[in-house]
């Protein structure tokens, strides 16, 4: 059974796969003919496109085609192309360029000096790799090789820098040339890698134990997951990845279920889930009143995307439905499958609307009875479609801070390929269904209740505030 559940994606490497290979690899592309590609399908393809060209493109795209007509070098032409995408804000259109023997790096000598919270000595959640962060002459902070038993790299290897900003960062991996930047913040003696990892300080401060705690939730690609009940009337859910996570959630949720169910109040805390799958869908039951109604994306009509788009209606269209999944597809969702089904290859309209399943209230649950949703600015993607549902959950009550905005357009499931093969184009083809009216990618979504505390003492401010709604 395929899942319609819109699986939206957040971003597929994962942040430190780690190869010995040192000698980048010398290869040469036509860099022309891979931007005009690249804006050739952006034009005939990208949902944003008719609402974001404005009077500075066709000034941009001049200046960089005369740019690239005398570039070769793989890497300088990533870059070159990077600056179109960027000029549309979205963190769902995507250029990355992927080649294990060619990255940016070198090696440094490590000075145990520290003045800055940032400097010192980490650890990897399982233990098997020290870095050394430290401040380079440039103002950004090199994570430095200190040990590894993972790696044959040599001592002083950098494996990503940190590029201030406010008061967090922007991460650039040694090997990995994506467009859209990895965020990163660094929380008392924990550094957050956004929803990837989580590196904990050994020198000169030490973790403590909460904190050591946190990190050992990282090993064995548990990604951050977490359940325990804060006190006899409130249970606690953490979930900061829904990247690869769907499982391992379930598995959870299930081993927790009957402590939920018999606790007054849950807090589920997204922080720093910058999106993956579709794991909220284990633990939306606890939050639903009524139906939940998904409202359908509008997808932009071009051949491309009506030819990406046909096999997942059609499948709905001429397969029968298993029996665990009769309840997502009564009669009318079916019968809207089959109407776009039948009317996409045909329609004169700019844009169609793309049904998507409703999800049926079996029962509600009595307990919990209130829901704290906790979300901060690193979330996105289908973090955020979910805490664009939970609207329609009368028990939620969402806290935090606006999360970072990235669902206006979705569609990186469709890569486009480009005549160099090492470069993966991802292109949203649909639009939400609120982006022509309340768009987000530029502010995110605000929560219901702000909180203007240090983030260490935002559970602290839940637990007493909830019972009080």
């Amino acid at each position: 059974m395929k899942n319609l559940i819109i699986p939206h994606l957040a971003f597929i490497s994962a942040f430190l796969l780690i190869t010995p290979n040192l000698k980048a690899q010398t290869e040469t592309c036509n860099c022309l003919d891979n931007l005009n590609k690249t804006i050739h399908e952006t034009e005939l393809n990208y949902a944003g496109y008719p609402a974001k060209v404005n009077t500075n493109y066709k000034k941009l795209v001049s200046n960089l085609q005369s740019k690239a007509a005398t570039l070769t070098a793989p890497k300088q032409c990533y870059y070159l192309i990077r600056e179109y995408v960027r000029f549309f804000k979205d963190k769902h259109f995507i250029i990355s360029y992927t080649n294990p023997r060619d990255f940016d790096s070198t090696i440094l000598s490590y000075s145990r000096k520290t003045v800055l919270p940032i400097e010192g000595i980490w650890i990897s959640p399982d233990s098997t790799t020290k870095i050394a962060i430290q401040k380079s002459a440039n103002g950004t902070f090199n994570a430095i090789k200190y040990e590894s038993s993972t790696d044959s790299f040599p001592k002083g290897f950098v494996y990503f820098t940190l590029t201030p900003k406010g008061n967090e960062y922007f991460v650039k991996k040694y090997d990995a040339f994506v467009s859209t930047d990895f965020p990163a913040k660094q929380t008392g003696n924990l550094l957050h890698i956004w929803n990837h990892t989580v590196w904990g300080k050994v020198f000169p401060q030490q973790m403590t134990k909460a904190e050591n705690e946190e990190l050992s939730t990282w090993r064995n690609n548990n990604n951050g997951l977490a359940f325990k009940k804060i006190n006899s009337e409130i249970s606690y859910l953490k979930i900061p990845s829904f990247y690869n996570n769907d499982s391992r959630i379930q598995q959870l949720v299930a081993a927790s279920d009957s402590t939920i169910r018999n606790t007054r109040y849950l807090i589920v805390d997204l922080r720093d889930n910058g999106g993956g799958n579709t794991g909220w869908v284990y633990f939306l039951p606890y939050l639903m009143t009524n139906p939940i109604i998904q409202q359908p994306a509008l997808i932009r009509v071009t051949p491309d995307n009506i030819k990406r788009k046909l096999p997942e209606l059609e499948y709905f269209v001429k397969n029968p439905i298993e029996a665990e999944y009769k309840k997502y597809f009564p009669e009318q969702v079916l019968n809207a499958y089959k109407k776009a089904y039948a009317e996409l290859p045909t329609t004169k309209e700019n844009f169609y609307p793309i049904p998507a399943v409703t999800f049926p209230l079996d029962s509600i649950t009595k307990q919990p009875e209130k829901v704290a949703v906790i979300v901060n600015n690193f979330c996105g993607s289908s973090t955020e479609y979910f805490i664009s549902l939970t609207d329609q959950c009368k028990k939620v009550i969402t806290y935090g801070s606006n999360t970072i905005g990235m669902m206006d357009y979705e569609g990186m499931s469709n890569p486009t390929p480009l005549p160099y093969e090492k470069f993966i184009l991802t292109i949203p083809i649909t639009k939400s269904n609120w982006t022509d009216t309340k768009p987000i990618d530029q502010t995110g979504f605000a929560p219901d209740v702000p909180i203007k505390l240090p983030e260490n003492r935002w559970i602290e401010f839940v637990v007493d505030d909830l019972p009080k709604r």
